[in-house]
């Protein structure tokens, strides 16, 4: 584990998280120096974004409910634990949701940047744009600094759909945990969950995201699992 105090806020490292981003970055598909860089970067932006995340409930969680909060970037994501802190339900809400509100925020200020590459406002959303939903023009790359602007973009790309996903309300997810503050029965929070996890795999299985589906289907087991043990 490498580990260090950010903010105040002691952190933990797994190295093999390196690993796990630069599978998502297709390592296995590289076969040219210049594809190496892409997954490198790629791998940089991720852990930023993954470190951000889990400052963001880390840091909110200490101003709100005081405690001395850890972070821990593992293979899997990352965690923040806070077991000294001191929260009512909405202040438990807050701090959740500061996570992906953070990773949103790190996401805006690498489009501002892409901005500044660009030197104009239209090409730098153009580029957020294109990183967020589809891969960045060659035209780019070709008129800017490659290397910053491939950074910047996949700052832009992971940081969106890292606060998406976990904004889900799909259990134990960000968004599935600020569910849980939110209501009062836990066996509905599982059913809709679950129902919420299917029908995200059905439109995964629609589009071909392969490994979304796998990651979608531990979670659904994970919340029948759940609902099976709320019911015996």
């Amino acid at each position: 584990m490498i580990r260090f105090t950010l903010l105040g806020i002691p952190v933990s490292i797994q190295p093999a998280v390196l690993l796990t981003l630069s599978l998502l970055g297709w390592v296995f598909a590289v076969e040219t120096a210049p594809v190496w860089l892409c997954v490198a970067l790629f791998a940089v932006a991720g852990f930023i974004c993954l470190l951000s995340h889990e400052m963001g409930h880390a840091l909110v969680g200490r101003m709100l409910g005081g405690g001395n909060p850890r972070v821990v970037v593992s293979w899997l994501g990352g965690d923040c634990c806070n077991a000294d802190g001191v929260f009512t339900r909405m202040q438990g809400v807050v701090m959740t949701a500061a996570g992906p509100l953070f990773t949103l925020l790190e996401a805006g200020v690498a489009t501002l940047l892409l901005c500044l590459l660009c030197g104009n406002v239209q090409d730098g959303l153009h580029l957020a744009h294109s990183a967020i939903f589809g891969k960045i023009p060659e035209a780019y790359l070709a008129a800017y600094s490659p290397s910053l602007l491939l950074f910047a973009a996949y700052m832009v790309q992971v940081g969106f759909w890292w606060a998406v996903i976990n904004l889900l309300p799909i259990f134990p997810l960000d968004g599935g945990q600020i569910m849980h503050g939110l209501m009062d029965s836990p066996r509905l929070m599982h059913v809709i969950s679950l129902s919420v996890a299917i029908i995200c795999m059905l439109f995964c299985m629609a589009m071909g995201f392969w490994l979304m589906i796998i990651f979608l289907g531990f979670l659904a087991y994970l919340n029948y699992r759940c609902l099976w043990f709320t019911s015996h």
